[in-house]
């Protein structure tokens, strides 16, 4: 093999690693939880859910009085859920008004805003025992919905069952991060009381388990940045968009130093 093949051979080679290291994603940029250590620690970042306007909920109520369950149960022309919610997965409930009242049978207005679950089923529960001794209520968000967009494998706006999804089952459920995933900057998009919150969080740190944003709220977005590689991994590979450039100046160049050789 003479110095002149085997220069050229070289220079394409080195030209063709350093084109696919343009598009890669580095090992430690796909690790989450890097520093996580065998350790216990008391949850204490857990919040208390508190309902608010335009909320809405779902008011079930017990009771050997059929009179009593039968008011409760809403009818299709009674429904406060829209097209567009019933689209999503919520279903029939009770919405909180602008001033954060709802209306039920018997009671009345019961004011909800600024109240948990907890506080207005003991509330109702009170109300109604004016009327049906053995009445029993159970209260529960139907709009508790996130929305996950950017770097994960099934984007998507997600209805939960229950009151508590952190950052991580979050992301479970969309399938997780894509190769391409900032996870050093999942960005929190928040609406709460007339205010909106724009927060960052870093799933590679264990730092992320104390955020008081790492549990989730209704109607929370979540969206992933992708990282710098992806331009390179976006409308085709870029070896193959730039290799008909690149390989003929390297030609070039090998036969400008094949020359200087000889």
């Amino acid at each position: 093999m003479n110095q002149k093949y085997l220069l050229q051979v070289i220079l394409s080679f080195c030209c063709f690693a350093a084109l696919q290291s343009c598009g890669s994603v580095k090992h430690e940029e796909m690790i989450m939880l890097k520093d996580v250590q065998n350790q216990v620690a008391a949850i204490n970042n857990q919040p208390a859910l508190r309902i608010q306007p335009d909320d809405i909920l779902s008011i079930q109520v017990s009771s050997r009085n059929p009179e009593t369950v039968t008011a409760f149960q809403l009818k299709k022309e009674e429904t406060t859920a829209s097209s567009g919610e019933r689209a999503l997965g919520i279903q029939e409930g009770y919405r909180v008004d602008e001033l954060g009242d709802i209306y039920l049978p018997f009671v009345g207005k019961v004011h909800a805003a600024g109240k948990t679950v907890l506080d207005l089923r003991q509330e109702i529960n009170t109300k109604l025992a004016a009327f049906f001794q053995d009445a029993l209520v159970q209260v529960r968000f139907l709009n508790f919905r996130v929305t996950l967009i950017g770097e994960v494998t099934r984007p998507n706006a997600y209805i939960i069952p229950n009151e508590r999804l952190n950052i991580l089952e979050a992301l479970g459920m969309a399938g997780d991060f894509t190769p391409y995933a900032r996870r050093n900057s999942v960005m929190i998009m928040r609406e709460r009381n007339q205010k909106r919150e724009f927060v960052r969080l870093n799933t590679q740190d264990t730092s992320l388990f104390r955020s008081p944003y790492f549990y989730l709220s209704p109607n929370d977005i979540v969206y992933v940045e992708p990282l710098k590689a992806k331009q390179y991994a976006t409308q085709g590979d870029f070896l193959s968009r730039y290799s008909s450039i690149l390989f003929p100046l390297v030609t070039l160049a090998t036969f400008v130093l094949g020359l200087s050789i000889k």
